[in-house]
C-alpha cells in the first residue's frame, strides 16, 4: 500500500490546486471534515470515496494507496537503465534516437499506467523529430512513414497521460514534448496549444521567489539562505537553456558578426553565474559552454572562415586546460565538443 488516504488526498487536492475549501464545496462537506481526512484525525465516510476521487481526477485505488507504485518504480529503473545503454551505443545519434523511441514505444504498451515511462517516450520522440525534421537534419528522408507511426502513438498517450496524471511535473514535461514533435511536423497551431498551457516567467510570480520569502519569514534569513542556494541552480538552468537557445539560433542562421557578439554576450552571462561557487550544476554548466563555443565555430565556419573556426577550437581547448576543472571534467568537455564536431561537421560546410 502506498502513502496514507490523508496523505493521498492532500497530495491530490494539491495537484489539482484545490485549497481545503474549495474541495470542501466541490464535496458538500465542511472545510473542517477535509482538514479531519488529510490530518489522519478522521477517514471519509465510504460513500465519500467515488465522489472524492471523481472531483480530484483519480481512481478509487490511487485514492486508497493500490497504485502498484513500488512495481512502477521498478519498471521506470529497468526501462531507463535499458535506454542509458542504447545510448552508448557507437551508432551515431540519429539512429540512436530511433532504436530508444521504438523501444520506449513497446514499453509503454506494456506499461500503460507507468506515467513515467510514457513522460520519457514523449521527450524521446522529441527527441527524435528534432533529427527527422527535413529542415533541420533530416536523418530519415526514405523512412518517413516509420516515424510517423511513432510521432502518432507518442501524441496519443501523452494525451492519455496529460488526462489522467495527477503529477504536475510529469504533466507539464508531456506538454513541452508534445510541443516540440507537433514543431518539427510544422503542426504550429498544435505546438501553441500545448506551449500555452505550460508555465511562464512574465509575471515573475513564480512559487521559488515566493517560496524563498516563505522560509525567511517562517525560519529566518539562515534558513532562507539554504534556499537562495537551490534556487541560484534552479536559476541558472532556466537561463543556460535560453541562452543555450540563443547561441544555437544565432550560431547556425545568424551573420557572422552578430553570432559571435550573441553568443560572447552569452558565454559572459554563464561566467558570472558561475563565478558564484555552488550556483550553478557543472555537468549543465560544462555543457553550456561547449555548445555556445561550438555555435561560435559553426558561425565562422559557415561564412567561409576555415582559419577563423580552427582558432576557435584551439582558444577552446586552452580555455578547459586552464580551467579549475577536474582532469576527468576537462576530458568531458573535449570529448562533447569532438562528438559536436564530429556530428554536425557536415552541415556547416
Amino acid at each position: 500500500m502506498g502513502k496514507t488516504i490523508g496523505n493521498n488526498i492532500k497530495t491530490f487536492r494539491k495537484n489539482k490546486g484545490f485549497t481545503q475549501e474549495e474541495l470542501a464545496d466541490l464535496l458538500n462537506v465542511t472545510p473542517q471534515a477535509v482538514s479531519k481526512w488529510e490530518s489522519e484525525n478522521s477517514l471519509p465516510d465510504v460513500s465519500m470515496l467515488i465522489p472524492l476521487a471523481q472531483v480530484l481526477g483519480v481512481s478509487t485505488d490511487a485514492l486508497l494507496g493500490y497504485d502498484s507504485l513500488s512495481e512502477n518504480e521498478a519498471v521506470v529503473s529497468r526501462v531507463r537503465e535499458t535506454v542509458g545503454g542504447m545510448k552508448s551505443n557507437e551508432d551515431g545519434r540519429a539512429k540512436r534516437a530511433l532504436r530508444v523511441a521504438e523501444y520506449l514505444s513497446t514499453e509503454t504498451a506494456l506499461n500503460p499506467g507507468c506515467f513515467e515511462v510514457i513522460k520519457d517516450y514523449v521527450e524521446e520522440t522529441a527527441n527524435l523529430s528534432m533529427y527527422a525534421d527535413p529542415v533541420l537534419e533530416n536523418a530519415f528522408p526514405d523512412d518517413m512513414e516509420r516515424i510517423e507511426k511513432i510521432y502518432k502513438d507518442a501524441i496519443r498517450k501523452g494525451v492519455y497521460l496529460i488526462s489522467h496524471c495527477t503529477d504536475k511535473v510529469l504533466i507539464e514535461k508531456t506538454h513541452y514534448g508534445l510541443a516540440w514533435i507537433y514543431i518539427h511536423e510544422k503542426d504550429f497551431d498544435n505546438a501553441r496549444e500545448h506551449i500555452n498551457v505550460l508555465p511562464n516567467i512574465s509575471t515573475n510570480r513564480i512559487r521559488e521567489k515566493l517560496s524563498m520569502e516563505l522560509t525567511f519569514f517562517e525560519s529566518g534569513f539562515e534558513q532562507m539562505k539554504d534556499a537562495i542556494d537551490a534556487n541560484s541552480m534552479v536559476l541558472f538552468d532556466l537561463v543556460a537553456s535560453m541562452l543555450n537557445t540563443y547561441g544555437e539560433n544565432y550560431g547556425w542562421w545568424g551573420e557572422k558578426e552578430e553570432a559571435l557578439e550573441m553568443c560572447e554576450w552569452c558565454e559572459r552571462i554563464v561566467e558570472a553565474f558561475a563565478s558564484k561557487k555552488g550556483a550553478v550544476d557543472m555537468n549543465h554548466y560544462m555543457r553550456v559552454k561547449r555548445s555556445l563555443a561550438f555555435f561560435k565555430m559553426v558561425a565562422v565556419k559557415r561564412a567561409g572562415d576555415d582559419e577563423g573556426a580552427e582558432k576557435l577550437y584551439g582558444d577552446y581547448a586552452k580555455q578547459v586546460a586552464s580551467s579549475d576543472l577536474t582532469d576527468e571534467q576537462k576530458q568531458v568537455m573535449m570529448d562533447l565538443m569532438n562528438n559536436d564536431i564530429a556530428h554536425y561537421g557536415k552541415y556547416s560546410e
